[in-house]
């Protein structure tokens, strides 16, 4: 469960290994917008 408070956030995911570490290069997905009312 993630909190926001309310209005536009933007979100993008960044793909890690077992310890949490980011790959290299980096491998991220597409940013996406949303709105909290």
């Amino acid at each position: 469960v993630i909190e926001l408070s309310p209005g536009e956030h933007t979100l993008q995911l960044l793909l890690g290994d077992f310890a949490h570490i980011p790959h290299v290069p980096p491998m991220v997905s597409e940013r996406i917008t949303i709105v909290v009312e």
